[in-house]
């Protein structure tokens, strides 16, 4: 019996009939739901959720960002659309200056940059991808206009949202750096340069974005492209280019979303779709492959020789991604090595049960490819046994700027898609006259030249994204995501197991005690009972327990939804997330 009283947090879950939408806020979830109800797809559900997200959590995604939707329709095989933010033409790893500081203290751990030149500002903005990407999605599987999938984002940003008090500490948390961009601070600070009263005072203000419902309205009514080869790409590339950043209308008019095959694996009974190249996903298959070889169902749950071996997993899968991983197109990276049942078995034979040793990444002579770029990595799983404590004090990695959503529909298709700014209000930057808040995602790149992910022209960054769909027998029965930046792969290996291996419905896969090893700490939540600390850190593992609180974000913040019948669905929601939300088309009981 405790001698003082608690707060714990949980969520119930949501059941229903006619399809599902998992999403960050009520009204992205609403709008994608009321699609289901109308007789849309999943797919015309995803991009109508996805724009109207972009609206009312604009600190998270929006159309000056990127990101990547799985998409399984029924009797096709799983397909990525693939819209990530690029490098501009012109970008140059000299555009980032070295400080001389060891480590920034944004997502990522790089060097840090001379005034912080790629976490804000225009310098750090790369080329958008986001209208384009929901437009090719739309097109290729949707049943609904591009117009009608827009409807709501406008109404939003035309209306406006009330602030509530997550949406005040979301600006709070930036206040500083938004105060620096008249642009953007007029849109979501009051007069005085401050937060909004919120919904719970006496006197809520209204978020409205009228220049961003203008710029959407223009995109419903003239097609995906006047982003980027009309007015509105030329306007943003005009005022990048004028402050200081690498950037031409080409840079717009070039860009192209696209259509890419998925990338697969087998974990016990259930088929994994996730994303190919430089993402999360060859980390997601490279960390499940390995897992599969230590069969987590006779480790016992959540035991410590479990949580051993699926550390062990993770430090294996990190080690290869910081060494290895990178854009494709302009570098050659194993991915089909990496991501091998053969590979896993490799390696799984050189890790103890009983301790943990340094894990190196994959060698030349392992992977074949022997350019100069894959040796200039710092070994990434050495500095896991370091005792100098370079992790991030609690909830300070929980910047990133992303948001995910699940969606499945009566017929069988499913969704995953994760989008972004990258970090919290991405550049802070917003192109006047456009209302369009623009990515930070130049800071997904490596400042020191001469790495596989350092800055190039045109180049495409290692991102963390990782959405996955689950199948049997070809056919979807669960959709899953998170946002949290490095951590996503951990938090999204965990809920496949925790779906597959413990048969855990949506919520309880979700709410259950997660680990992230995606740093040199190994964090385990603090539900975690005293004595499985003890036994990891008698293993070896540096271990930092945390106590989960709202917003701190050290397990990422996942969605899902689970088919559990034909046409009966449960969905979840991270719990420490308060304005997540699943919601079906239809109750249980209804006609």
């Amino acid at each position: 019996m405790p001698l003082e009283s608690e707060w714990h947090v949980t969520r119930l879950e949501a059941r229903g009939r006619g399809g599902m939408v998992a999403a960050k806020t009520p009204a992205a979830a609403r709008a994608g739901a009321d699609i289901l109800r109308r007789g849309g797809n999943a797919v015309d559900a995803a991009v109508t959720t996805a724009f109207t997200a972009g609206v009312v959590e604009p600190w998270m995604n929006g159309i000056g960002g990127g990101g990547y939707m799985l998409v399984q329709a029924p009797d096709e095989a799983p397909a990525v659309v693939a819209y990530p933010m690029i490098a501009p033409a012109g970008a140059r790893p000299e555009m980032f200056p070295l400080s001389g500081v060891a480590s920034d203290e944004a997502l990522f751990g790089w060097p840090a940059v001379a005034e912080s030149a790629n976490v804000w500002g225009h310098r750090a903005v790369a080329v958008p991808g986001t209208v384009a990407g929901l437009a090719l999605a739309l097109q290729r599987w949707g049943t609904i206009s591009l117009a009608e999938a827009l409807a709501p984002a406008i109404r939003w940003a035309e209306e406006g949202f009330p602030a509530f008090w997550h949406t005040t500490l979301m600006i709070a948390e930036d206040l500083g750096t938004i105060r620096q961009f008249p642009a953007t601070a007029a849109i979501f600070l009051d007069g005085d340069g401050n937060p909004p009263v919120t919904q719970e005072q006496t006197r809520p203000r209204l978020i409205r974005q009228q220049e961003l419902a203008r710029t959407l309205r223009a995109i419903a009514a003239d097609g995906p492209r006047v982003m980027y080869e009309g007015p509105i790409g030329q306007t943003i590339a005009a005022d990048l280019a004028a402050n200081g950043a690498p950037f031409a209308h080409d840079d717009f008019a070039r860009y192209q979303a696209r259509i890419a095959p998925a990338l697969s694996t087998t974990y016990g009974e259930a088929e994994v779709h996730t994303l190919d190249g430089g993402t999360g996903g060859p980390t997601l298959v490279e960390s499940l492959n390995i897992l599969g070889e230590f069969d987590q169902r006779n480790l016992g749950y959540h035991s410590p020789l479990a949580l051993h071996r699926m550390t062990q997993a993770f430090r294996v899968a990190f080690a290869d991604r910081f060494a290895w991983l990178a854009d494709a197109t302009q570098l050659d990276i194993p991915v089909d090595l990496l991501t091998s049942q053969e590979y896993a078995r490799e390696r799984v034979a050189g890790l103890p049960a009983d301790r943990l040793d340094p894990i190196p990444a994959a060698t030349a002579a392992q992977t074949g490819i022997h350019h100069a770029l894959a040796a200039s990595i710092p070994d990434y799983a050495a500095s896991a046994l370091s005792s100098q404590p370079n992790t991030p004090s609690p909830g300070q990695m929980a910047d990133g700027s992303t948001t995910h959503l699940s969606v499945m529909d009566r017929d069988g298709m499913a969704v995953s898609c994760t989008q972004t700014l990258l970090s919290l209000w991405g550049s802070r930057v917003t192109t006047p006259g456009t209302g369009v808040l623009l990515n930070n995602g130049m800071m997904w790149f490596d400042p020191e030249p001469g790495r596989p992910n350092s800055v190039a022209g045109g180049k495409t960054p290692l991102s963390n994204m990782a959405p996955a769909i689950l199948a049997r027998d070809g056919r979807p029965w669960a959709t899953l995501g998170a946002s949290g930046g490095r951590r996503i792969m951990n938090c999204n290996t965990q809920l496949v197991v925790n779906l597959t291996d413990w048969r855990l419905a949506a919520q309880p896969a979700i709410s259950a005690p997660r680990i992230d090893a995606s740093t040199p700490e190994l964090l385990l939540s603090w539900r975690f009972p005293a004595e499985t600390i003890k036994a990891l850190r008698a293993m070896g593992h540096r271990v930092g327990a945390r106590d989960e609180r709202l917003f701190t974000g050290d397990f990422a913040s996942p969605t899902a939804i689970r088919r559990i019948l034909d046409g009966i669905y449960d969905g979840g929601a991270d719990p420490f997330y308060p304005p997540a939300t699943a919601e079906a088309a239809h109750g249980v009981l209804e006609r």
